[in-house]
């Protein structure tokens, strides 16, 4: 039965937004005493521009692209979408306006307005990205719509890791160290390799559900020369001689699992996904007698460091582990059932890491699977068997199967024009 309201699917997504924005700019919440005008002040007196790195321009602008995405999406959709945008860009600018001057007080950081310019354009930002995204995912929910609909944000989620920092150039000399470790370093590893493939397999995957099985044949193509072009393109950024290696096999491997059943294929990736995961957590296992400390801190590590590093860290981790979830669901395990699964094995694999030189092992990784488990779960509600969700496949008698199913439903989005 469609849900009378959809855009309350999307409230706990907007209300984790807000969350992390806060946690991540107010931790270590160590405040201090001080002066309330002091605080207004400093803050409307540091606004030069120059004295923002392009790293933090970026990373500043992505951190509330979430709030007015999903700030948006979660009004009431008999409000005017021009209204609704500039309701998010309010509350997003209050928002930045806030923690600015609350970090006046707060030790180890800095009160600026250099900050709020990219908050408030990251706001406005995702506000006008939630019209399209809101159109495609307030449709009538059936039974395969969730993973459908939970591909696109997943599919975003891989452009924002693989295209980090996203900052274009036409210098040439860029463009040549972007190619030079293909030149200078033609020797990949076997991991690197499979990691790539898998990755791309699952983005395959990914594009069958949004255009159709035999779309994506030709589809997946084009995204890896695309991604590949861009990455040249994109400061900072460069190709590996892996990469170059996997992309035509990728190519080459998903026209032959286009057309086998979906549930086989997300059992088949979701697996090789995991042994990527942990290969990467665990690999090259040396193993030390003593352990190191445990960090039960969320986010301690992505919040110390290297700015541009623990970004693109953060971008990685929420692609590996939502496409596994998505992967998870699409073998037929309930949201739950799959987040708990994949926090689990990461929480062991924390564990483990107390034992391995060189790593951080902390609570992060499990929360973040949590975390994205309860955004997908929000995102797109699993049917409840008996409703109407679950008629035509009961009037049709047995199901052929969960990829004739799926096929049949692309069909129909493609006749209408990616509508149903």
């Amino acid at each position: 039965m469609p849900n009378a309201h959809p855009y309350r699917r999307f409230i706990g997504a907007a209300v984790l937004a807000l969350a992390f924005i806060v946690y991540g700019s107010l931790y270590p919440f160590h405040f201090q005493a001080g002066s309330l005008g002091e605080a207004i002040r400093t803050l409307f007196l540091s606004h030069d521009m120059d004295q923002q790195p392009p790293s933090g321009l970026v990373a500043n602008i992505a951190l509330y692209i979430p709030l007015g995405l999903f700030g948006v999406a979660a009004q009431s959709a008999h409000r005017a979408r021009w209204l609704r945008i500039v309701v998010i860009t309010l509350i997003g600018t209050l928002l930045c306006l806030s923690i600015e001057i609350i970090q006046f007080f707060d030790a180890g950081r800095m009160t600026t307005l250099t900050d709020v310019y990219p908050n408030v354009g990251g706001t406005l930002v995702g506000g006008l990205l939630a019209a399209p995204l809101t159109r495609y995912l307030t449709g009538p929910i059936h039974l395969h719509a969730p993973a459908r609909q939970v591909a696109a944000l997943i599919i975003l989620l891989f452009l924002g890791y693989r295209l980090f920092p996203y900052v274009p150039t036409i210098d040439l000399h860029a463009y040549w160290q972007a190619l030079k470790p293909v030149v200078y370093a033609p020797h990949p590893a076997a991991f690197d390799i499979a990691r790539y493939l898998v990755i791309w397999l699952v983005v395959a995957l990914m594009l069958a559900d949004l255009a159709g099985p035999r779309r994506s044949r030709w589809l997946i193509g084009a995204a890896v020369l695309v991604v590949a072009a861009a990455k040249v393109g994109i400061t900072h950024n460069h190709l590996s001689a892996a990469e170059l290696i996997a992309l035509p096999c990728v190519v080459i491997v998903w026209q032959l699992l286009a057309s086998a059943s979906r549930r086989r294929v997300c059992g088949f990736l979701a697996v090789l996904l995991a042994l990527i995961v942990l290969g990467e957590r665990l690999l090259p296992f040396e193993w030390g007698s003593y352990g190191h400390s445990f960090g039960w801190i969320p986010f301690y590590s992505i919040l110390h460091g290297s700015m541009a590093a623990n970004t693109q860290a953060l971008a990685e981790k929420l692609f590996l582990y939502t496409s596994l979830l998505w992967l998870l669901r699409g073998v037929g395990l309930r949201y739950t059932i799959a987040g708990t699964l994949v926090a689990a094995g990461l929480f062991l694999a924390s564990l483990l890491e107390t034992h391995l030189p060189g790593r951080s092992a902390e609570i992060t990784d499990a929360v973040i699977a949590v975390l994205a488990t309860w955004v997908l779960a929000s995102l797109a509600p699993e049917p409840i068997a008996g409703t109407n969700a679950d008629a035509p496949s009961a009037r049709r008698g047995p199901s052929p199967g969960p990829a004739a199913d799926l096929a049949s439903a692309q069909e129909r989005v493609e006749h209408t024009g990616g509508h149903q």
